[in-house]
């Protein structure tokens, strides 16, 4: 048995869970499903991230003290995450007070070692980012992601030496080496010749911000948020008694924060001589109908919302079946109704109509070994959900097939029991081999296929949507 530590971020909860923050959720517990069904001990953790100056101003605008705002919000996102099946181990919040004294002891040691000094500092600041940005990093003078123009701000803060050359030149040696893993290709490249580039010191403390963890020796500064952040996946281990699972096996995330965790991240570790995670895995972006997700626009997705209107399986599956993991890709309702629909058609219909006819036919006992197999563990392994999606489905569309070239039916009608059982006995058995391939991607529709294949009392996995406005006509 060998134990397995997975992370998603620890969510920024200025607003409600969308589709992306599901996203790397739902990736996450496929892994930790997997992981578990081949008898590792997994830790799987996710949770939400409640400091900074964003969240205070959210809360604010909301009439409510930041504590409040962010109690409510945390519920959110556990509703979110039950609804849509996320098996998580613990949910983490920056705000444990476990947290926060373990954070003030991890700074203090970066002091103790000399990485962090006080200096002046002037530049432009994103609020949305939490970060000082570059004239090179702006689109128009503006944040490319937030496109609002940063404010300038000069203020004493603590700085970490990220510069330190015996810090950023082992950093590049063991992403070089593959030593600290970063996916996918193309962006692990990207991380390396930025970092040759070289980088500056960056400021772990906020004088102006006064929702976040008190900076160690100084209480008129608070740590920055994005080091409280960081430090989750770390202080979770010391909360939680799971010292052994450290350090993680795999990071996910969204490509946006892939340098925190990517370059700042792994340099707080190595300033502290400690193991760094094995892995960084980002995704790209979704746009929904083509469009950037936008409040103003109307587009956001809520996964609450499409978990009502398609199950949480059929959410799981279509967001990964649509487009590769790591790139950028397109969802909107209409997309999740088609792979709804195509769930039904091939999974759904091959399962009913094999059952139905066993029955209809009087066919038992039929389990046997079949020479079939079926293999997506270099897929899962690889973070190719997509691909392990589509052997499963062409696994099915070969099981339809070989039941519309042989017609059972016409076997029945023709007195040919033998050949008749050995059709449906031979789809029967393929169809054993799918609910532990299913398992993770989709864990009600597995159990609700093993029951079936056991009973052989067949229900739709997937009822039709013909009187739903999202149906989507074949």
């Amino acid at each position: 048995m060998s134990k397995y530590f997975i992370t998603t971020p620890i969510y920024y909860i200025n607003d409600v869970p969308h589709i992306g923050h599901a996203y790397t959720t739902i990736a996450a517990d496929v892994l930790a499903r997997y992981h578990r069904a081949k008898g590792d001990e997994v830790f799987f953790l996710t949770g939400t991230d409640e400091h900074g100056a964003k969240i205070a101003e959210a809360a604010k605008k909301a009439a409510k003290e930041p504590q409040a705002f962010v109690d409510n919000l945390e519920k959110k996102f556990k509703e979110a995450w039950k609804n849509l099946n996320i098996s998580y181990d613990e949910f983490f919040r920056t705000t444990n007070p476990d947290h926060e004294k373990q954070v003030q002891e991890f700074v203090q040691k970066l002091k103790d070692r000399g990485f962090v000094e006080k200096r002046s500092y002037e530049g432009l600041y994103c609020v949305g980012c939490e970060k000082f940005m570059k004239e090179s990093e702006l689109v128009d003078g503006k944040c490319p992601d937030h496109l609002k123009e940063p404010v300038r701000q000069k203020e004493e803060n603590y700085f970490f030496k990220l510069s330190d050359s015996a810090i950023s030149n082992k950093l590049i040696n063991l992403i070089s080496n593959n030593e600290f893993v970063i996916g996918p290709e193309s962006r692990r490249n990207e991380i390396i010749s930025k970092l040759k580039l070289g980088i500056e010191d960056i400021s772990i403390s906020r004088a102006t911000v006064e929702w976040g963890i008190p900076f160690p020796g100084d209480e008129s500064q608070t740590i920055y948020v994005w080091i409280d952040a960081l430090l989750n996946y770390y202080t979770a281990t010391k909360i939680y008694g799971k010292d052994d699972f450290w350090p993680a096996n795999l990071h996910l995330m969204a490509k946006d924060i892939l340098w925190f965790h990517a370059v700042i991240w792994p340099s707080m570790l190595l300033a502290l001589d400690l193991p760094l995670p094995k892995k960084v895995f980002a995704h790209g972006f979704f746009t929904v109908d083509n469009q950037k997700m936008s409040k103003t626009i109307g587009n956001v997705l809520n996964p609450n919302d499409l978990v009502d209107k398609f199950g949480a399986d059929a959410v799981r599956y279509a967001v990964l079946r649509e487009f590769p993991f790591g790139e950028d890709g397109d969802i909107s309702l209409d997309k999740i109704a088609t792979q709804y629909n195509n769930l039904g058609n091939n999974l759904g219909n091959l399962v009913q109509r094999t059952i139905s006819m066993m029955v209809k036919y009087k066919i038992r006992n039929t389990k046997f070994e079949t020479n079939n197999k079926i293999q997506i563990d270099n897929e899962i392994n690889n973070l190719d959900f997509m691909e392990a999606l589509k052997k499963i489905d062409d696994f099915c569309m070969e099981q339809n097939k070989y039941i519309a070239e042989h017609e059972p039916w016409v076997l029945a009608k023709e007195g040919k029991k033998q050949e008749l059982t050995d059709v449906l006995a031979t789809v029967y058995n393929n169809l054993i081999l799918l609910p532990d391939l299913l398992l993770p991607f989709m864990p009600e529709t597995a159990e609700k296929m093993k029951k079936q294949l056991e009973t052989l009392e067949p229900e739709p996995l997937f009822p039709r949507l013909d009187n739903s406005p999202y149906a989507v006509k074949q």
